[in-house]
């Protein structure tokens, strides 16, 4: 007893004197359990293991087996998968069909699953919901687990469309602790396509729905005033259900010399919610007025085919107009060349006029103009001085005496009426005589009366009729 008290003090005196051989002895203890439970656990998944992989047989023999494939769990009816079309009946160009396809296992999804890319002719191919249904369904007292996924088709021409069969990845749990990933095919599925109404044989501009608004909104208002320069706002929106914004008619724009157009931003926008799609799409038209007067915009519109009814209906926006008006500056710059040509031709108009007057003055024109000038200004005295001029060139006459005039002064008032009968009646000899004498009379100031002129003129044509003669 004194032995094992002395060795206990001299191991206490040992601890006390090296702190770290208690360190030691402790990291040994924890060190020694770790590994005990390291190797129980290596055990029992070895087992496990075991387990997965073999089976005996009759005789004793162990035989290791692959684990079940996804055909096999097929086989063995533990997974199906299945499709089918909505609506069933012959369907509208550009009209939604809905492809389910849905997976059930009778034990659980240990993965997602993936739905590979496939091409069916003549149809657009949408995935709008990103993602399945996940729901559980009591089938003979056993509880399936079931994805249902929902692509969205929209075929383009009329026809028989074929849906092929479509690879899918799945990932189920065989057992606990055992999963299987492999792929599935569907079978093949066919639909009609059939044109509802004659009318949409000769456009693509419909949209075949249960449900289509279409609305206008025009900034400044229909009718309103408008100054060259003025923007024209035209927004257009569709809104649709069971459809795509990609499938919504484009409206050109309105080419006319009056207005400069260009488009704007367009919004396009798929929506779905629990299963239920619609679409809208915004149309932003701008134009610039250019010109002054009337202001016009066409009407624009399209068809609707309601899936619901059964009936087309034409959607319309209705044409607008506006009368544009100048500004002071857009007026200027509008005209401003033709202003400028209108100011040239009014000073070379003053320039040629004062020329002209300077050159009547120093008889520098032919005589003819000289003589209707001297004529309508009542210059007599000048006029029967250009007479004169006129008489000797072409007929080679004599002399010019300024003091003499052409008319007797008895001939005036109410006897030039009788004198101008009379002279009507004469031969151009008798004239040419008459006009003669009145040289060798004294001359006094011309009258001053309309039928004085015509006097002038008359002798004018006689002298130019007797030349050309």
């Amino acid at each position: 007893m004194l032995t094992n008290e002395r060795a206990q003090i001299d191991e206490e005196s040992l601890e006390r004197l090296f702190p770290i051989l208690s360190s030691l002895n402790r990291l040994f203890k924890v060190i020694s359990i770790t590994l005990v439970w390291l190797l129980l656990l290596v055990v029992l998944f070895v087992l496990t293991s075991f387990s997965n992989l073999a089976f005996a047989s009759d005789d004793g023999t162990i035989t290791t087996i692959p684990p079940s494939s996804i055909n096999e769990l097929r086989q063995a009816g533990k997974l199906t998968i299945s499709t089918r079309l909505a609506p069933l009946k012959a369907v509208a160009p550009q009209q939604q069909v809905d492809l389910y396809i849905q997976i059930a296992t009778d034990t659980w999804f240990a993965g997602g699953t993936h739905i590979s890319a496939f091409d069916v002719e003549d149809t657009i191919v949408l995935r709008r919901k990103k993602l399945a249904n996940n729901y559980t369904n009591r089938v003979d007292g056993k509880t399936w687990s079931v994805q249902e996924w929902q692509l969205t088709l929209y075929p383009q021409k009329v026809g028989a469309i074929t849906v092929p069969k479509i690879a899918v990845t799945v990932n189920v749990a065989d057992k606990p602790g055992s999963n299987v990933k492999g792929t599935l095919y569907t079978q093949p599925q066919q639909f009609a396509v059939a044109l509802p109404d004659e009318m949409l044989a000769n456009t693509n501009h419909y949209i075949a729905s249960p449900e289509v608004t279409f609305k206008q909104k025009i900034t400044p208002e229909n009718g309103s005033e408008l100054h060259i320069g003025d923007a024209i706002t035209r927004t257009l929106t569709i809104n649709a259900t069971d459809s795509s914004a990609m499938l919504f008619p484009d409206f050109p724009l309105s080419k006319s010399e009056m207005l400069y157009g260009y488009r704007g931003p367009v919004e396009s926008k798929d929506n779905q919610n629990r299963g239920d799609f619609s679409a809208s799409k915004v149309y932003q038209q701008t134009y610039i007025v250019q010109n002054s007067g009337e202001v016009n915009l066409p009407e624009l519109s399209f068809y609707w085919w309601n899936t619901k009814d059964e009936e087309l209906t034409a959607l319309t926006a209705e044409a607008l107009s506006w009368q544009v008006t100048h500004t002071p500056l857009s007026f200027v710059n509008a005209y401003w060349l033709y202003g400028l040509m209108l100011l040239v031709l009014l000073a070379l108009t003053v320039i040629g006029g004062i020329s002209s007057r300077k050159r009547i003055q120093k008889q520098q024109f032919p005589v003819a103009i000289l003589f209707a000038c001297t004529v309508i200004n009542k210059q007599f005295a000048r006029t029967e001085q250009y007479l004169y001029w006129r008489n000797s060139d072409k007929n080679k006459r004599a002399t010019y005496k300024p003091n003499l005039r052409l008319l007797d002064d008895s001939i005036h008032g109410e006897k030039e009426n009788e004198f101008l009968k009379i002279n009507q009646g004469q031969t151009n000899e008798n004239l040419l005589n008459r006009w003669q004498r009145g040289f060798s009379n004294p001359n006094t100031e011309s009258g001053q009366s309309l039928k004085t002129r015509r006097f002038y003129f008359m002798f004018w044509r006689f002298i130019s009729n007797k030349s050309a003669s």
